[in-house]
């Protein structure tokens, strides 16, 4: 919390704000030697959706690699934490998307960021290679169809369905589990 500024607009932050999306970060990276995320400096909360000047449209959040900077509705933080078996968690899903271009930017260096963009790289080539577990993943409609929507969603929301679901996920696609387990290297009781 202290590597952290944190933001109201329209909305006092409290400890538990800082305390749930510093645990986020937390659960992401707890089995990465990598854990300091260096794309995000502030965090911003809005009491629900809020306009983005970056393209114009109302969101519930999102991660500004320019002001380094993750930006949240509380309304939506809290319901994904609430409702834990929809698949939806927003902080988990902004949270990936600056541990993404972190380690984008950070893979020379960095073992863990290696691993998770190696490990990534791997998953999308075999979905690739293997169009009938594709196939299965897109029809079975257990990824929301926002997974689809370029290459950024896709990890999103796929990290977000392993968290929020672990079990469900191993059994219905084993293969790709064990891979989404491998990028966060997650050796943890019930996953």
């Amino acid at each position: 919390m202290k590597d952290k500024e944190f933001i109201g607009k329209d909305i006092d932050v409290t400890d538990e704000m800082k305390i749930i999306i510093v645990a986020t970060q937390t659960k992401l990276t707890f089995g990465l030697r990598d854990y300091r995320i260096g794309t995000v400096e502030r965090i911003i909360f809005y009491p629900t959706e809020f306009y983005s000047r970056t393209n114009k449209a109302y969101h519930k959040g999102e991660f500004n690699l320019g002001y380094k900077a993750l930006v949240f509705s509380w309304k939506d933080i809290l319901h994904g934490y609430k409702v834990h078996n929809d698949n939806i968690n927003l902080a988990v899903h902004e949270f990936i998307h600056a541990i993404h271009f972190y380690y984008l930017s950070a893979r020379r260096r960095s073992t863990s960021a290696a691993i998770f963009i190696d490990s990534y790289i791997e998953l999308t080539d075999a979905l690739d290679q293997n169009i009938a577990l594709k196939n299965k993943l897109i029809s079975s409609k257990y990824l929301r169809d926002y997974a689809y929507t370029n290459q950024f969603e896709f990890l999103a929301v796929i990290i977000e369905t392993f968290i929020e679901t672990p079990q469900e996920f191993k059994s219905q696609f084993p293969e790709i589990y064990m891979k989404v387990k491998g990028m966060l290297n997650f050796n943890f009781s019930g996953y």
